[in-house]
C-alpha cells in the first residue's frame, strides 16, 4: 500500500513539474518556475527512489531468508540469528552470530541517491521561496512607485 501512495505522489510531483515547465516553456518561464518544478521533480525521483527500495523490503521471510543467504554465504547462512529492518534509511540486516551483520536486499545506490535527492529537493525549494519573496518585494516597490 505504501508503494502504491508513493508511486501515486511520484507521477503527482513529477506531472506538477513538466507541466509548470510546459506552460511558458523553460526559456520564457521565469527562475521561480523552473526552480519550483526543479524542486517537484527531483522530489518524484527521490520517492520513486525510495519505493524501489522499500519494494525490496516487503517480502515475505523466504525472500528475506534468500536474501540473507546470499549476503552472507551458504557456509554462514546456518548462522544467522535474526534480521534487522529499518525504513530510514531502507536497510535489511542480516545478523551472523560472532561475525556481525550483513546488509542484503536493498541496491547500495538507494541510500546515497535519496540522500543527494533530498538534498537537492531542500535546496531548490530554498532557493524558490528566496526568489518568490524577492519577486514579491520587488512588486511592492512598483506599486509604492506609482
Amino acid at each position: 500500500m505504501l508503494s502504491l501512495v508513493m508511486a501515486i505522489t511520484a507521477v503527482g510531483l513529477a506531472g506538477y513539474g513538466f507541466s509548470t515547465l510546459a506552460r511558458q516553456g523553460v526559456r520564457r518561464s521565469g527562475i521561480g518556475n523552473v526552480l519550483r518544478s526543479s524542486a517537484a521533480l527531483a522530489a518524484s525521483i527521490g520517492i520513486a527512489m525510495y519505493a524501489w527500495g522499500a519494494l525490496h523490503l516487503v517480502g515475505d521471510e523466504t525472500m528475506t531468508v534468500q536474501a540473507c543467504r546470499d549476503a552472507v554465504g551458504r557456509e554462514q547462512s546456518a548462522d544467522i540469528d535474526r534480521y534487522e529492518f529499518s525504513y530510514i534509511p531502507l536497510h535489511l540486516g542480516c545478523h551472523v552470530k560472532g561475525d556481525g551483520t550483513y546488509a542484503a536486499a536493498i541496491p547500495e545506490y538507494v541510500n546515497p541517491a535519496m540522500l543527494g535527492l533530498a538534498v537537492l529537493t531542500a535546496t531548490l525549494t530554498i532557493f524558490a521561496a528566496i526568489e518568490a519573496k524577492h519577486r514579491g518585494r520587488q512588486n511592492y516597490m512598483k506599486g509604492m512607485s506609482t
